[in-house]
């Protein structure tokens, strides 16, 4: 499919697509006035509040590199490998404005949903009102943040893996790796549990089951010195202390569904006292997943749930409770949600129900 520019000033705009553009005009306007007003000025200094933690920690960085100071944290930050904070550091370096970036985030975000529409159809307005009761996307598409990049890159993923084009694939891989890894493993696992390499493909949820068994064996081994120093942080949170005790003694398959679910629903419990944003964030979570159950569209024949179901349960390896992590996957639960047609589909979805069907 070749998309012509020009094709957009002479297509007819009905009266619901004018509405939704209306409406999405004025959210934007109001989040640059957010932005000028309180998220700027906790970035530069101006204002002690705390949005966007990391944002200032990544604009610290890059602002010590550009300026040649050899200050240890920031090369120490950098130097890590793997590394989670490259992309933000490089992207803060190349454009050198808080307002450049939220025009970047903002032309990722629409890149990610016409990446989308190019494969599922879907209602954009459905997806978009979802995605914005989350005040996660607010803060990610006002500040320097990871999120933005993991939904870009995983939409280039499912793209590149629908249609077969095996270039964008490598490139969407390189993308999650320099921004964040363990969504770049959660695009590998997803690929090859869905390839003909893996004889239970078609056994989505053995498949699922067979990754928390082998997550729960090679965890100790393989991250013990990693789970150990995090363990140090998380030891004093209660509950999810216990379950990365599990997690360390191989026994993440008992505890990989209660961490799912602190990640999703945990906030809840604790109120707004503590942080309103990952209130909403949660909140937002339940009613996605709610929908979704209504609708019964939560089932593995999808790819996006599959998607979700893999992510989730690597994402939960984290020591630390941290509903952001999750954000992709809550971008993929809307997606589902606005989807046009009740049957399950995806990247092979379709393939895969009229097998079952036979």
């Amino acid at each position: 499919m070749i998309f012509r520019p020009l094709s957009v000033l002479f297509k007819r705009v009905t009266a619901q697509s004018a509405a939704l553009a209306g409406l999405l005009a004025c959210y934007v306007v109001f989040s640059l006035i957010l932005f000028v007003q309180r998220i700027n000025p906790s970035l530069d200094g101006r204002s002690d509040e705390h949005i966007a933690a990391d944002s200032v920690t990544y604009i610290y960085i890059a602002d010590a590199l550009r300026e040649g100071r050899n200050d240890p944290f920031a090369l120490t930050a950098m130097a890590a490998f793997p590394n989670t904070v490259w992309f933000p550091v490089l992207l803060t370096m190349a454009l050198r404005s808080t307002f450049a970036i939220v025009m970047v985030n903002y032309t990722m975000l629409l890149a990610s949903v016409l990446l989308f529409k190019r494969w599922l159809s879907f209602s954009t307005g459905a997806f978009m009102a979802l995605l914005l009761l989350n005040p996660t996307t607010t803060i990610s598409l006002l500040s320097v943040n990871k999120e933005m990049v993991d939904l870009l890159g995983v939409s280039l993923c499912l793209y590149a893996y629908r249609t077969h084009r095996p270039r964008v694939l490598v490139a969407s891989l390189g993308l999650a790796f320099m921004n964040r890894c363990e969504v770049c493993a959660v695009m590998v696992i997803f690929v090859l549990a869905d390839s003909r390499l893996n004889p239970w493909r078609r056994k989505r949820a053995a498949t699922t089951t067979l990754l928390i068994l082998v997550l729960s064996c090679l965890l100790p081994i393989v991250g013990s010195t990693a789970l150990s120093g995090r363990f140090e942080e998380a030891r004093y949170a209660g509950l999810v202390a216990q379950l990365d005790i599990l997690e360390m003694h191989y026994l993440y398959a008992l505890a990989v569904l209660p961490k799912v679910a602190e990640n999703l629903f945990g906030e809840l419990a604790l109120g707004l006292d503590r942080s309103y944003i990952l209130w909403f964030n949660n909140l937002a979570d339940v009613i996605v997943l709610l929908i979704l159950a209504k609708r019964r569209l939560l089932t593995l024949r999808s790819d996006l749930i599959y998607f979700c179901t893999l992510g989730g349960a690597l994402m939960a390896v984290s020591l630390v409770i941290q509903p952001r992590y999750f954000y992709f996957i809550y971008a993929l639960l809307c997606l589902q949600a606005a989807q046009r047609r009740r049957r399950p589909v995806g990247c092979a979805g379709t393939r895969l129900a009229q097998t079952q069907a036979l």
